[in-house]
């Protein structure tokens, strides 16, 4: 990590509007004392175990949230996308974080410590609504994956992590620079059955590949209706 910030950090927490609603003196606090990492895919940003010591917010790339079983298997947590923080729930229970954060792509990371996060906490409304709305929407994407874990079949399962890594607001198709190795990380499932899913979309027309690229072009608005669809059939199977 860097001991000075960047000019695209600056910028970057400089488009919160949490941040722009703070005081000048902690908006100062928060620039003094944040850091930036950047990290190669495989890179482990945080570990399992260890003590809680920052909140972290992406400026680029993709950062997975998961654990490992006793059986050596992955379940993913969330995947924290560009534009998203990550890390506040350790922070506020003040304990050994209980997951691994890793990247999954080349990534860029402001990194701001748990004594700024705590004293903004306490002082400042905005900074503690943002906090309670990312919560509650992990919280929904938390149940979102458990239960595509338990009850759906693959290919909702890579649909749903598609859409994980996908922006929210986005319709129609969007480019996703993600490969099917790190979206069978993601999923929980091997890459020949995630190459097995891509293909059936592809044939559907949800998304198209250009692998010379590494790049997967996914039609949103009609993956979002494959996911209530199929997802539908599969509790009423189950």
């Amino acid at each position: 990590m860097s001991a000075k910030v960047s000019d695209s950090i600056v910028q970057f927490l400089d488009g919160w509007a949490w941040f722009r609603a703070l005081p000048a003196d902690l908006q100062s606090l928060t620039l003094e004392t944040a850091t930036e990492q950047h990290a190669e895919p495989g890179d482990y940003i945080a570990r399992e175990g260890m003590p809680s010591t920052y909140w972290y917010g992406l400026l680029q790339g993709y950062l997975q949230m998961y654990v490992v079983g006793s059986d050596g298997s992955e379940t993913t947590l969330y995947c924290l996308r560009e534009g998203e923080w990550g890390g506040d729930g350790s922070l506020l229970k003040k304990e050994m974080r209980r997951y691994d954060l890793r990247a999954l792509t080349t990534a860029h990371i402001c990194c701001i410590p748990v004594q700024t996060f705590d004293t903004l906490r306490h002082a400042s409304i905005p900074f503690n609504h943002y906090l309670t709305e990312i919560m509650n929407a992990r919280m929904g994407a938390f149940v979102t994956m458990l239960v595509a874990s338990r009850l759906l079949k693959p290919e909702v399962r890579v649909a749903r992590g598609l859409l994980m890594v996908a922006k929210d607001r986005h319709e129609g198709f969007q480019a996703l620079a993600v490969s099917q190795h790190e979206l069978s990380l993601i999923c929980g499932l091997s890459r020949q059955r995630v190459n097995v899913a891509l293909g059936e979309f592809k044939r559907r027309g949800l998304v198209s590949i250009e692998a010379n690229k590494g790049m997967l072009f996914v039609d949103v608005q009609r993956l979002r209706v494959y996911v209530l669809t199929e997802g539908q059939a599969g509790f009423e199977s189950s």
